[in-house]
């Protein structure tokens, strides 16, 4: 069975009384029953995000592997890995060999593996987490799904409350988040950083693409002059690099000094930080 973010809870619900009728031992075409349980105990993640959504919905003795990249947190680092996030370097034969009933992946990167996890009988559900809303929604229908609700609403409960505390502007402040540089990528209106910038009381300067994370060129953001950017830690630019491209001289943000570096391993990851990205993003646009 396949689980996918939907924007009625309800759905998953009816959904539920379905999962997990079995316990699937290997990848044989004929499983063998055991008794019925409806709280997976072997769980893979296959995202940072998803790791990090569980550990903290307090589902951790349940995963039994993650995802090369799932660094929070720390102890995550200790779980035995199927591969890197991108489909291409998963092992399907290691992901079968831990004997998973549950597999948690993300829309888009791992839709090739539904079908043949489903088809030796294993569980999947497909992180879709395109706003702040989606995220909040997906660690309810988690924390549901693995037998942590109560811990799941205190998470959603704290990133409610950090949101709600941000300062306020009297202005619109512009801003350009560089995904990458060669070529130019910002978000668009469809992902989860322009809402976040959005929670933090900035204006995305491409928030009129309806695309997740557009390619853009290199005239539109001179053009639309950001009073800020925002460079990520791991692509290694830095401000200074920055304020020499040719005709990025008069952008606000580079004439102001408005270039800063934030960590993308917790900016890029629709999951259960969501909040202190807000909070951190309202402290730099106040400053």
């Amino acid at each position: 069975m396949i689980f996918m973010r939907k924007p009625d809870f309800s759905r998953l619900l009816t959904l539920i009384s379905l999962l997990f009728p079995m316990i699937f031992a290997g990848c044989s075409k004929k499983a063998e029953k055991s008794p019925q349980t409806k709280i997976p105990g072997r769980i893979i993640t296959l995202s940072p995000s998803a790791t990090e959504i569980l550990y903290a919905v307090g589902a951790e003795n349940q995963i039994v592997a993650v995802s090369d990249f799932s660094d929070f947190p720390e102890r995550a680092r200790e779980k035995p890995a199927v591969g890197g996030f991108d489909g291409k370097t998963l092992s399907l034969e290691k992901i079968l060999s831990l004997e998973p009933d549950f597999v948690y992946m993300t829309r888009g990167m791992h839709d090739f593996l539904v079908e043949p996890l489903e088809s030796c009988g294993i569980a999947c559900y497909l992180s879709f987490g395109d706003s702040i809303q989606a995220v909040l929604q997906e660690i309810e229908e988690i924390s549901f799904l693995t037998g942590h609700q109560e811990e799941g609403r205190e998470v959603i409960a704290k990133i409610r409350r950090e949101i709600a505390g941000i300062a306020e502007f009297g202005r619109e402040i512009t801003v350009f988040y560089e995904v990458w540089n060669s070529p130019f990528m910002s978000p668009g209106s469809r992902s989860f950083i322009h809402d976040v910038i959005a929670a933090a009381g900035g204006t995305n300067i491409f928030g009129d693409v309806d695309e997740p994370y557009p390619i853009v060129s290199e005239e539109a953001i001179i053009a639309r002059a950001p009073d800020v950017i925002l460079l990520t830690r791991s692509n290694g630019i830095t401000p200074e690099q920055v304020r020499i491209r040719p005709g990025w001289q008069e952008i606000p943000a580079v004439k102001n000094s408005r270039i800063f570096i934030i960590d993308d391993t917790k900016f890029s990851r629709p999951a259960t930080r969501i909040g202190e990205c807000v909070q951190e993003l309202n402290s730099i646009l106040a400053g």
